[in-house]
């Protein structure tokens, strides 16, 4: 099934990685697809991920002997299930803030009143940049801003509008990765993750930087950018759907 960009969004639920039929149970899914609309605002593609069977990780264009990428193109390099656009970067291609890749800093902390999106053993995470405590455990992360939702409640933003790509955090440990196909304002975007559930939310980079590529099963998902990007977040299966049946869990 290919989903072109503005086409179709009444399109139900889709499991993906361990993948299944539209408007099924998700409830075993290792990362959910769905078409959705933020009120007010504009559509948007939405991404729920388990990180019990999927992971992140974030992917640098220099690793692939490349400035920038799109997100099409870091699906091909790497085999990701699933990619969007990641934080902010300067002129020259560099990302504005820390950076982490596979457990290796690359870019320090910045000083900015942003957050910071990690990942560690006991899962992701959204801070301030004043209580990112960094250390060993770190796996990936980037820093960019602002953030959207702290501790459950829409923080008060600026009344601009672009199109825009978040993550979220969720209580359950889930993390929901949004990437907008229209103009939508900030507050209006962290009222939506609110809504949705989500403990902390962060926005990354928008504009022709926003992007998303979902490549699974029968699935093909683009939401092209108008920009090629060196940092992206990428979605990937911890194991294979045939070992996960197997051992009698999640795809049937």
């Amino acid at each position: 099934m290919t989903v072109p960009r503005r086409s179709a969004w009444m399109l139900g639920v889709l499991s993906l990685l361990c993948f299944g039929e539209a408007g099924g149970d998700a409830g075993d899914a290792d990362l959910v697809y769905q078409r959705v609309t933020i009120p007010g605002a504009g559509q948007a593609h939405q991404l729920e991920i388990d990180l019990l069977s999927a992971e992140l990780r974030v992917l640098d264009s220099r690793d692939h002997e490349r400035e920038a990428m799109t997100a099409q193109e870091f699906v091909e390099a790497t085999g990701a299930a699933a990619v969007l656009n990641g934080p902010f970067f300067d002129v020259d291609g560099s990302p504005m803030g820390l950076l982490v890749v596979d457990g290796a800093q690359r870019q320090a902390l910045r000083r900015a009143d942003w957050g910071v999106f990690y990942t560690d053993g006991a899962g992701a995470h959204i801070v301030h940049t004043s209580d990112y405590g960094g250390g060993s455990g770190t796996k990936q992360a980037f820093q960019v801003g602002p953030r959207l939702v702290v501790d459950s409640q829409p923080l008060a933003l600026k009344p601009q509008s672009a199109r825009r790509t978040a993550v979220c955090t969720k209580s359950s440990g889930k993390v929901v990765a949004l990437v907008t196909a229209d103009s939508v304002g900030a507050a209006d975007l962290a009222k939506y993750l609110t809504g949705l559930g989500c403990k902390n939310a962060l926005n990354l980079d928008g504009g022709p930087s926003s992007q998303l590529v979902v490549r699974s099963g029968g699935l093909q998902v683009d939401e092209p950018g108008g920009t090629p990007v060196p940092i992206a977040l990428g979605v990937f299966a911890k194991r294979p759907a045939e070992e996960r049946r197997e051992r009698g869990g999640g795809c049937r």
